[in-house]
């Protein structure tokens, strides 16, 4: 399928760019990697009148290494952060991440880390051809009335799909977001909305620049899961990431989160409350899989390529495989 007709445009400071959204808002969608933005314009999901592409602007790319973080910028390409040494020695979860996403080229050549973050929800109804979409009537994300994933619903209910989203959410992420009145700090957790048709906590102007992660005040046992009907290839129908910092033997942090279920990942907080500062013992396995289950049981519906009651199912599986793996149970 072609692409539509639009308008190109690529700045080369970040200042040109934004200056550029201030003016166009959400008529002029920013282009990353492509991996997504390109998909979607070929199935006429958008069909904007510009286009601002990112990939001159060499202020929004890079690792940094702080006494407490590591700065990520948004345009560093999904190979970078994997090879970098420091997300090697303290970010390893994200590296398995990165390696669990897409196919080869899209890590090596053209896949961002900020456009991760930032992919657009998908859903069975929304993330087809033009062709198959006029069969089946107009969603809610794209204009119609209710979303026709879960009659009745008003709210687009498409999912958050992100192999890094969990992982960053995980690792208590902040992420910069950028505007010509200046830039403010969201947390990972709160960036996404929950909302299908507005996902992001960001408005149309503003561009996300960069995502900080505080450096582990020790050792962090880890883990990062995901299910998918191809290992790479495709989406993860459901997906985890559990970080730890055992304390003379106790749990001294923990977080648990499932995602790849809603329009947010999801934290569950009963098994941070549950597990902080106590020794790891097989019971939480089972634990974190009903919590699992039970957190993505009220926010999943038929809008993927497997059943809810599958990926429900599914979403026990992965949370007991992260949280036997971070506590180091097997």
């Amino acid at each position: 399928m072609r692409l539509p007709q639009f308008d190109y445009h690529a700045p080369e400071t970040l200042e040109k760019a934004l200056k550029l959204k201030g003016e166009l808002g959400a008529a002029a969608p920013i282009l990353a990697g492509g991996t997504d933005l390109i998909v979607n314009l070929r199935h006429r999901l958008l069909s904007p009148a510009v286009v601002i592409s990112l990939k001159n602007i060499n202020e929004i790319r890079g690792i940094e290494i702080k006494p407490d973080a590591l700065v990520i910028r948004a345009g560093t390409s999904l190979a970078e952060t994997a090879g970098n040494a420091a997300v090697r020695e303290h970010l390893p979860i994200l590296i398995r991440a990165i390696e669990s996403l897409g196919a080869t080229g899209i890590q090596h050549y053209r896949g961002t880390i900020g456009g991760n973050l930032c992919l657009t929800p998908r859903c069975l109804f929304y993330n087809q051809s033009h062709f198959w979409r006029t069969g089946k009537g107009i969603c809610r994300r794209t204009g119609g009335p209710e979303c026709l994933a879960l009659e009745g619903s008003v709210s687009c209910q498409s999912v958050c799909s992100g192999d890094t989203v969990p992982v960053f959410v995980a690792l208590s992420a902040q992420l910069t977001i950028a505007g010509l009145g200046g830039t403010r700090t969201v947390p990972a957790a709160k960036f996404y909305t929950g909302k299908g048709e507005s996902p992001f906590n960001m408005a149309p102007e503003e561009i996300l620049t960069e995502i900080r992660v505080p450096i582990p005040w020790g050792p962090l046992s880890w883990s990062y899961q995901r299910i998918s009907i191809r290992s790479a290839v495709d989406f993860p129908l459901i997906n985890a990431a559990c970080t730890a910092i055992l304390d003379k033997e106790t749990i001294g942090s923990f977080r648990l989160v499932v995602s790849a279920a809603g329009p947010a990942p999801v934290i569950l907080r009963e098994a941070e409350t549950a597990f902080r500062g106590k020794k790891p013992e097989p019971e939480m396995v089972r634990m974190a899989g009903e919590m699992g289950m039970k957190a993505v049981e009220g926010i999943s519906v038929e809008n993927a390529s497997a059943s809810k009651a599958y990926r429900v199912k599914m979403a026990g599986v992965v949370a007991r495989r992260a949280v036997l793996e971070a506590l180091k149970l097997s």
